[in-house]
């Protein structure tokens, strides 16, 4: 009885471990890529650092492509064109509960190989919401909670109509 236990565990964590992935990329030949530093248009001073430091976070966790300074195959570029944070929300006291933050950027990923742009969008936006007050909706609780969410869409719809691409 024992010894069966012991097997089970043992097959469980063997196929605990193998995963399947579903990362796929469309162009294989690109290996390492520069992002370039963002023109901010914004009236929130530090956005473009903040979005060039979270895009390079996101690059390195996602692990397809390597990030360089010199010789990339491949730059990300991009302008922050306005940023907004709006009340989306009150509670019955007439209160705010959550407020809504938006950003919009125009977003350049081009293949420094071939010489070809893979994606551009010129007016790309995503949005979050934060909780303002205690018993908020909202799944983040604080603005630089949402403004990091914004940059990990910001990444995510990038690597969709780019390297993602079918």
């Amino acid at each position: 009885m024992v010894k069966r236990i012991i097997q089970s565990l043992l097959i469980l964590l063997s196929l605990n471990g193998c995963f399947y992935s579903v990362y796929s990329n469309a162009y294989p030949h690109l290996k390492k890529v520069r992002v370039l530093a963002f023109e901010n248009r914004s009236s929130e001073f530090t956005l473009g650092d903040i979005t060039l430091t979270g895009l390079n976070r996101e690059i390195r966790n996602d692990g397809r492509l390597k990030l360089v300074t010199k010789e990339p195959d491949c730059t990300l570029e991009g302008t922050i064109l306005s940023f907004s944070e709006k009340i989306y929300s009150y509670d019955a006291a007439n209160q705010v509960q959550d407020y809504q933050v938006q950003m919009s950027v125009s977003i350049t990923f081009t293949d420094l190989v071939n010489n070809k742009v893979i994606y551009e969008n010129k007016n790309l936006t995503v949005s979050e919401l934060y909780a303002a007050a205690e018993g908020g909706t909202a799944k983040f609780g604080t603005k630089e909670e949402a403004i990091n969410e914004l940059i990990v869409k910001l990444y995510q719809n990038i690597l969709q109509n780019s390297l993602e691409s079918w």
